[in-house]
């Protein structure tokens, strides 16, 4: 008899991951003209923990929309307008939602903001998720006290290279008709050791990423073995977002003037990653700027599984 595979995604991290980008005229030769849903980039929620407690359905989370500052500023600066957040409808059978994300707010609501440091690819806006589901939205979130790894926990926990990654986002456009049917991709650290010790802002995986994919979260892939004596790593956890691929070059020289003539790219297949405490380092500095105390989450807690 087969043994059963254990999800190594839990449902509620795919829940988390939402498509961003609008509608766009589309022009095709011999078709009409129509306007169709183009992908800017992946966005996702996460919680800010507030508010402690030993039970963990009693905690209290900010929460937050993440993705990649180049997503929102090129769809701003391409459409003029409105970034939009698609989201699936608790009922699978109604159409998928969306709302916007106004670039110019009213006094009383949100926008985006960014990492103060200007180099760092981080956006964020705060979200009032009792409101998203007041409205029959079904979203969820990273819990950042139970379902994330940050720099210095990555040390802790012993990730290395080679360590299994999954890439959650909407490559290409394909995010699904009805519903936001995320894409899972997975891959492996191709190195860390540079981000762990200071000598670099980021990492790198092993993943093809595509337009689209910016924004989009990079979860640790769970392990059952491991080398004797290192870490495993029993549960997934979100330890980065995706911001780029590194593109190969070759130049086409011409044999006659041995001046370069064509300069191909293609996709190395390697992807930098911001880590989590960019995330984490963008909100403390949001929530600063509009004079808010810093949460007590002080409480000694067991790393327990949140649910959601």
């Amino acid at each position: 008899m087969p043994c059963a595979r254990a999800a190594q995604i839990p449902p509620f991290f795919i829940n988390s991951v939402v498509a961003l980008g609008g509608e766009r005229p589309i022009s095709v030769p011999g078709l009409p003209d129509h306007t169709e849903w183009q992908t800017a980039g992946t966005g996702f929620f996460y919680g800010y923990l507030v508010q402690n407690d030993p039970d963990p359905s009693k905690r209290r989370y900010e929460i937050y929309l993440v993705t990649a500052k180049h997503v929102v500023q090129g769809y701003i600066a391409t459409t003029h307008g409105d970034i939009k957040v698609r989201i699936n409808p608790k009922d699978s059978s109604t159409a998928i939602q969306e709302f916007s994300i106004p670039n110019n707010p009213k006094p009383d609501e949100s926008s985006w903001f960014y990492d103060p440091d200007i180099t760092i690819d981080i956006a964020i806006t705060a979200i009032n998720f009792d409101f998203l589901k007041g409205l029959g939205y079904e979203p969820n979130f990273f819990p950042n006290d139970s379902a994330v790894l940050e720099k210095q926990t990555l040390i802790e926990s012993e990730v290395a290279a080679g360590d299994g990654v999954f890439v959650l986002g909407f490559p290409m456009n394909l995010t699904g008709a009805q519903r936001n049917y995320v894409i899972v991709r997975q891959g492996v650290i191709a190195r860390i050791a540079e981000m762990l010790e200071g000598a670099s802002k980021s990492f790198m995986v092993d993943s093809f990423v595509f337009p689209g994919n910016s924004g989009g979260p990079v979860v640790l892939r769970p392990e059952i073995f491991g080398i004797q004596g290192t870490k495993t790593h029993n549960n997934a956890a979100l330890i980065g977002v995706v911001t780029d691929y590194r593109p190969y070059t070759d130049v086409a020289v011409s044999p006659q003037t041995n001046h370069a003539r064509v300069l191909f790219e293609e996709n190395s297949g390697l992807a930098d990653v911001l880590p989590i405490n960019y995330v984490e380092e963008t909100i403390r500095a949001w929530r600063k700027s509009r004079g808010l105390p810093d949460p007590d989450t002080t409480s000694s807690l067991p790393n327990t599984d949140a649910k959601h």
